[in-house]
């Protein structure tokens, strides 16, 4: 079986994956709150310790393959053998306010790190992206993933680091995704149980794993992928030049993938249940609760900003109706709802730009709750597709790993034959109803709450 791995932002996940594209077992690691606090705070020890664990708890006798992917661009400074030298620049925290202007999302974070930390730049051998740590760890052979062609000035380019005088020795080589990067080497840095000779396969970025494990590579297709954060991915056949998406080349050459972020859902939803002291309940009885309260019953608008169009981004957020008689669960149908209401927004910016939107792949956490999936067909009036391993970058993992070992020909066909759907879900009439006449209320309101914010005393 193959062993994928993805590491997250909060946790990373790992699963034994058959030849039939079935998850055999699962295991995931979580990251201590502390390492969690951003600003250059994060230990990339993390991911090796949670690799041990997740090989631990799944066994490696039957590992044939291990693939891993990761969240991007995040980076860390690095010796040869892997060992980090610093805590890792995350994809979350800002480091490209400096004067380096690149397409590039890695270059802007590497020049941060030669102007604020020069010491720690010149020691450097190697900057590495967080699944490439783990292959350079286990092969001994260091690499940077590229998804496809079109994304090479996305991550660097021999040109580019001659433009910003960037020492290129530190800089891996490209190797495509779904490549052998090497065998697991017993003299390597990280020591495990796996047969020396098993190979590492190349996998790279998570989203654009995402969008191959949960079947999103034609035309069409949209993957909702939630996490600490969310993307709504649309698989087009064309660019679209709105300022109101962002568009980068798919995983496969000649489509391209056109998306709407929501920075901050999964985070948003977390600080829900920690304001509200559920932190220690799990999250069916979290979903439940909610799930309790009527969807006709009036509880508060939830605002995560007040910043126009980017309503979903968490920062400067309120609640508006709030009545004493409301508790923890009116305040999470609220935080939901809004999510909701973001996610039916991004299916309509996709339609006004002539993409039609028939039905959604849901992946990540939110996909394993039946009560947040039924309120996301509900509130969009489309149909919601669980594929049968919900944790789509796993899956995504295990097609690349199942190319590089020869058991299909490319990328799409693997897709095609290992993605599952193991049930639809489809909206309900009356509900539907409800979440139209709330979600155009909702609407409206975002107009105020913009013009509330220009007065707001906390504003600079």
């Amino acid at each position: 079986m193959i062993l994928a791995v993805d590491i997250g932002t909060s946790s990373m996940k790992g699963g034994l994956i058959t030849e039939e594209g079935f998850l055999f077992s699962f295991h995931r690691v979580g990251f201590s709150a502390d390492s969690l606090k951003g600003n250059f705070s994060f230990p990339p020890e993390l991911w090796s310790q949670g690799f041990l664990e997740i090989l631990e708890t799944l066994g490696a006798s039957r590992v044939s393959a291990v693939a891993i992917s990761g969240n991007g661009p995040t980076l860390v400074p690095a010796e040869l053998n892997g060992k980090p030298l610093s805590p890792a620049l995350m994809w979350n925290d800002d480091y490209g306010t400096s004067s380096l202007i690149s397409d590039s999302y890695y270059l802007p974070k590497i020049h941060w790190l030669r102007e604020n930390e020069p010491a720690l730049y010149k020691r450097a051998d190697l900057f590495l992206s967080c699944p490439e740590i783990l292959y350079t760890q286990l092969t001994g052979k260091s690499v940077m993933v590229s998804p496809q062609k079109g994304y090479i000035p996305y991550i660097w380019s021999d040109s580019e680091l001659d433009k910003h005088q960037f020492r290129k020795s530190a800089f891996p080589d490209l190797v495509p995704m779904g490549s052998v990067v090497a065998p697991v080497s017993a003299t390597a840095l990280l020591k495990t149980s796996l047969k020396a000779g098993t190979p590492v396969i190349a996998c790279g970025s998570d989203f654009i794993v995402s969008l191959i494990g949960s079947g999103a590579i034609q035309p069409g297709r949209i993957c909702d992928r939630a996490g600490t954060s969310e993307g709504i991915n649309y698989c087009a056949t064309h660019a679209c030049g709105d300022s109101r998406v962002r568009e980068l080349p798919h995983a496969l050459e000649g489509l391209v993938n056109v998306s709407a972020i929501l920075s901050s859902t999964g985070s948003l939803f977390e600080w829900y249940r920690q304001l509200t002291g559920q932190e220690k309940y799990n999250y069916k009885e979290t979903m439940d609760g909610v799930n309790a309260i009527p969807a006709s019953q009036d509880h508060p608008f939830f605002f995560p900003s007040m910043k126009g169009e980017n309503l979903w981004e968490f920062s400067n957020g309120m609640f508006a109706g709030l009545d004493p008689g409301q508790g923890k669960f009116e305040l999470g149908r609220s935080v939901m709802e809004a999510i909701g209401f973001a996610v039916r927004r991004s299916l309509e910016i996709f339609e006004e730009l002539d993409l039609p939107v028939k039905e959604l792949r849901v992946a990540g956490g939110q996909a394993k709750s039946p009560v947040w999936n039924q309120m996301k067909a509900d509130i969009t009036g489309k149909t919601v597709l669980i594929p049968e391993v919900e944790d789509a970058e796993l899956l995504g993992s295990a097609c690349l790993a199942s190319c590089a070992l020869g058991r299909y020909k490319n990328i799409r066909e693997a897709s095609e034959d290992l993605v599952k759907i193991k049930r639809e879900i489809y909206p309900r009439k009356d509900f539907s109803e409800i979440y139209d006449r709330k979600y155009t209320r909702y609407r409206r309101a975002c107009e105020s709450v913009v013009s509330f914010y220009q007065e707001y005393p906390g504003k600079e």
